[in-house]
């Protein structure tokens, strides 16, 4: 009996220290809001942002101004203040200034702890940072199979990154099997990401794709039918969430392009989910095409 009170009194402690420790986080956080002028971790982080890359080029930067931002949002992550979202960007973003000394003493282990608390929520590039350390044996054991681990969740995470390592060593067979249809399978999603961002420049204007090789090098050769695979890839990716696979699927579908058959029911459906999502390009391709 005398046991079971003392491990009680131990719970009841360990909860009062936990519940004083958030309540000690979310006192900072709200101090470093109402320092900042803004209302709330979003608005924050936003703040540490400019701070810490300067403001579109106009401002100095300032990286240790934005690094007790970052850490205040980070240290706030159990609590309701904070979205998990918020709480792993502003804790990978802290994991690469400890990494590269940028606006604070350099410091490996701390940059590894700050990239390892954002993984274990999923952030794809924290596991990203983890796959390169672990990689290269930089700060961290040198361990390929699980720098590739940490490339594989990152790269299904939509992290540009973990997709080009992974294409660059299957293409070459470096530390992975030699193979170029999974290659292609990781860079795809990149190179649509780049023609995506150009169809926004463009107002939504479709950039049509060819295909080159060692007898057409410069394109040519009429259009080639749809790869299944890539097609898949980006279905699956659209279902998953990535604006980029939905406003890429809306852009073939609408003009019938790399084989497919015009189908706009489908492209509307498409928009309508970028749409959803907040891409303004979407948005306006809809409606114009509703």
């Amino acid at each position: 009996m005398r046991s079971l009170s003392l491990l009680l009194l131990a719970v009841g402690s360990v909860a009062q220290s936990d519940e004083a420790a958030a309540a000690s986080t979310a006192t900072a956080l709200q101090r470093a809001c109402a320092d900042a002028g803004v209302a709330n971790a979003s608005a924050l982080l936003a703040h540490a942002r400019k701070l810490h890359n300067g403001d579109d080029g106009r401002s100095t930067k300032q990286p240790a101004e934005a690094a007790p931002l970052y850490a205040a949002i980070a240290a706030a992550n159990s609590t309701s203040l904070v979205s998990l979202d918020d709480a792993c960007a502003a804790a990978t973003a802290l994991g690469h200034m400890y990494l590269q000394g940028d606006g604070v003493q350099r410091d490996g282990e701390r940059a590894y702890d700050r990239f390892q608390r954002a993984a274990a929520f999923g952030a794809p590039e924290a596991q990203y940072a983890l796959g390169v350390l672990h990689a290269a044996g930089f700060n961290a054991p040198k361990d390929t199979p699980l720098a590739m681990t940490f490339f594989h969740f990152a790269a299904e995470g939509g992290s540009v990154g973990a997709q080009l390592a992974l294409g660059y060593r299957h293409l070459l067979g470096v530390d992975a099997p030699k193979d170029c249809g999974k290659a292609l399978l990781y860079y795809s999603p990149v190179a649509e990401r780049v023609v995506s961002s150009a169809q926004r420049l463009r107002g939504g204007k479709l950039l049509e794709k060819v295909r080159l090789s060692l007898d057409t090098p410069l394109g040519g050769g009429g259009k080639r039918g749809a790869d299944d695979d890539v097609i898949q890839y980006y279905e699956h990716s659209a279902r998953k969430g990535s604006v980029d696979a939905q406003l890429t699927l809306a852009h073939l579908n609408l003009h019938g392009a790399r084989g497919l058959v015009p189908d706009h029911a489908r492209a509307f459906e498409f928009y309508s989910r970028a749409a959803a999502a907040g891409e303004a390009a979407a948005a306006a391709a809809g409606e114009a095409g509703s």
